[in-house]
């Protein structure tokens, strides 16, 4: 059995001793995106907010994840609630950047990504994984120019996951 596997059995029995534990569902549902067992991340990250509607971090990840299933419905309603958050929180500024990622609005998806990394001092992963996303925007950018002068059709394949471990 691989670390994953090991991983996820551990955090399922954790779960099953203590379901009502929103941190550990997050970690499970962390854990199951990480494999691409999406459909399990979803239920897992969705319990989670269900049962600590604060646990701010789960819900980002949770519209992310949507967002990488081609749901941009789904992550606007997921994240609305970070809308709500100090102008000085960091996933505010994330969230502000999937949505304007969502419009193609690539200018405002930089510019509120970067932002957010400026503020993000508590979860780097998570700013390493917004490098990934603009790292891709500004290859859509590119892209983009190149259709422009008659070239191949722009590709927005934006999905995080699989890519990094939390």
């Amino acid at each position: 059995m691989d670390n994953a596997n090991t991983d996820i059995e551990s955090l399922r029995k954790a779960v099953l001793n203590d379901p009502r534990n929103a941190e550990l569902r997050y970690l499970l549902a962390a854990e199951y995106a990480q494999t691409g067992d999406y459909d399990s991340a979803v239920l897992e990250f969705s319990a989670a907010i269900a049962l600590n509607p604060l646990l701010h971090v789960a819900r980002f990840q949770l519209g992310l994840l949507h967002l990488t299933l081609g749901q941009p419905h789904h992550t606007t309603a997921v994240l609305a609630p970070l809308e709500s958050l100090d102008d000085t929180a960091f996933l505010k500024h994330f969230k502000r950047g999937l949505e304007s990622l969502i419009r193609d609005d690539f200018a405002a998806s930089l510019d509120s990504l970067e932002k957010g990394i400026e503020l993000n001092t508590t979860l780097p992963p998570l700013n390493k994984d917004m490098r990934l996303l603009i790292e891709r925007i500004n290859g859509a950018l590119a892209e983009q120019k190149q259709s422009a002068a008659g070239a191949e059709p722009v590709r927005t394949d934006f999905s995080l996951y699989g890519m990094t471990k939390h």
